[in-house]
């Protein structure tokens, strides 16, 4: 009896202080807003290049702690894990055979005041080709550490602005590259469908294939201002380096239907 007293007292005490300075086991959500325009950005999503290609990106993130301020119901921090993988099949004698498949593991940092957000990133990704792919694979690794600043100009519309900066690479590469993006959605009184425009802008060292630009529009269905956890239909249009690893080098420009749901 004794010592489950004695856990109960300990347990008390450790929540008592979890609640006395704003700490949260497994916080709900993250305090910067998901980039939906980045094609690397962690997502649940299928699109579609004509009849040709499927690529399904398939990723989550996990929030381990936060802070909720008590008195400043704006500032949040948070620090978490996230992972994905981003894999293409391309049409072949009727079949879709998988063609390449990227996989990311990351740690993040992120924090929001008022309408500010900051976000530092460490990530590491490998690309590799399948079966599908009739091309010679190469060693392809990255760590990348990405520092981001997001501002909300209203609710509904997202700025966002980041460096990254290549901490290891196989192979060797320039290693700065900048990012410049923004989502902003369009509510309609009373509409469960929400229009919304993203675009996303790189401009990277590894490659001299730039700028790399992807910009998408669709439609949300969900009321605001859940309108980011909605279950989403968009058009994208990518032109420059190919996100795929094993295609870094290569320039591509494509036209894609898709459907998303915010994890």
């Amino acid at each position: 009896m004794n010592r489950i007293a004695l856990l109960v007292f300990c347990f008390w005490i450790y929540t008592d202080l979890f609640a006395a300075v704003g700490l949260e086991l497994i916080p709900k959500g993250r305090p910067f807003r998901l980039t939906f325009a980045d094609p690397r950005e962690i997502r649940m999503a299928l699109t579609f290049e004509g009849s040709s290609k499927i690529n399904a990106l398939i990723g989550n993130y996990f929030s381990i702690l936060g802070i909720r301020n008590e008195t400043d119901s704006d500032w949040f921090f948070d620090v978490g894990l996230e992972g994905a993988g981003y894999f293409t099949m391309k049409q072949a004698d009727h079949r879709f055979p998988l063609e390449t498949a990227d996989g990311l593991i990351g740690l993040y940092i992120e924090t929001s005041v008022g309408s500010c957000q900051y976000q530092f990133r460490l990530t590491h990704i490998s690309a590799h080709l399948a079966d599908g792919s009739n091309d010679g694979a190469f060693p392809y690794s990255r760590e990348t550490a990405i520092f981001r600043f997001g501002y909300l100009l209203n609710p509904d519309t997202h700025f966002y602005s980041g460096l990254h900066y290549i901490v290891n690479t196989t192979p060797s590469v320039s290693r700065w590259g900048f990012q410049l993006g923004a989502t902003s959605f369009f509510p309609i009184s009373e509409s469960k469908m929400v229009p919304y425009g993203a675009f996303d802008l790189k401009q990277k060292g590894d490659v001299s294939i730039n700028p790399s630009f992807n910009v998408q529009a669709g439609l949300a269905f969900g009321n605001p201002p859940d309108i980011y956890k909605s279950f989403r239909f968009f058009y994208s249009y990518f032109t420059g380096t190919d996100p795929r690893g094993q295609y870094f080098t290569r320039q591509t420009t494509s036209h894609s239907l898709g459907i998303e749901m915010q994890i």
